[in-house]
């Protein structure tokens, strides 16, 4: 008997595939419901009243655009590892086409196979960073690489408590290819 080994990132993928088709199926009937748990769609938001101060929202902007550029450095690099690593360990990434990703390890292997099929030097375009709280921010772009380019709808970084910023939120997809 042949055993074919599989890495727990592709298992804790396929599941978020099998859910995420299981919503749309069951959908019909019922309302539209994240995929995401509702504690991470609630962060999308600054509550009503909040005020920020301009040194707290310069921290949270800095803090976004040095993670920002380490990411791009990492991936132009060609290290899927190193990019990873600017995700939190329960990130969630939807990426269009390819899928939803579920955590740090996940997300490393999309990395890795976007990496290995040839893709590189991925610069940002008409970038915005939008402060929604004291230690979040999204970010939105427009990308392009080598061999393709898209949007970023909604990258979400929180300040970690160090201060550096980890995105909990990844959502982007390909528009077309070059």
């Amino acid at each position: 008997m042949n055993l074919i080994k599989v890495k727990p990132a592709t298992v804790l993928v396929s599941l978020a595939l099998a859910s995420a088709t299981l919503q749309t199926a069951t959908a019909k009937d019922t309302a539209a419901q994240p995929i995401m748990p509702a504690n991470v769609v609630s962060v999308y938001k600054a509550p009503a009243g909040l005020t920020i101060s301009d040194i707290q929202r310069e921290k949270v902007i800095l803090a976004v655009k040095k993670a920002s550029e380490g990411w791009k450095e990492a991936f132009n690099r060609g290290d899927a590892r190193a990019a990873a690593r600017f995700y939190e360990t329960n990130s969630v990434t939807t990426a269009i086409p390819f899928g939803i990703y579920m955590g740090q390890e996940a997300a490393e292997g999309l990395w890795e196979h976007i990496i290995n099929s040839g893709y590189k030097h991925v610069e940002y375009k008409n970038a915005k960073i939008e402060v929604i709280d004291t230690n979040a921010a999204v970010l939105s772009a427009s990308w392009e690489m080598n061999k393709a380019y898209g949007i970023i709808t909604k990258e979400l970084w929180v300040l970690q408590g160090d201060d550096s910023a980890k995105l909990r939120v990844d959502n982007f997809e390909v528009v077309g290819a070059k």
